[in-house]
């Protein structure tokens, strides 16, 4: 089973992708960094620098994964159809 449910995309979302090359996951909430990081990597084919993880209010999970620099955002975000 993936861990990885679905990108998250709200306003913050974007402006993350837009200036700071990140991009939002909601996640199974017993998912790891190290699982999150492997399977976004490995189905998104990019490389991924830090991994950050919260408990929403309402009791899903979000992933913020920071891109390396060789990576862009906007291009994984077309790619997987966020646009």
């Amino acid at each position: 089973m993936s861990v990885v449910e679905y990108p998250w995309v709200t306003e913050k979302a974007m402006n993350e992708m837009d200036f700071d090359n990140k991009l939002q996951f909601i996640v199974s909430l017993d998912a790891t960094k190290p699982e999150i990081r492997d399977e976004i990597e490995d189905r998104y084919d990019v490389t991924i620098e830090k991994t950050n993880t919260q408990v929403t209010m309402n009791g899903k999970k979000k992933a913020t994964v920071s891109l390396s620099d060789d990576d862009d955002a906007q291009d994984v975000a077309s790619r997987i159809g966020v646009f």
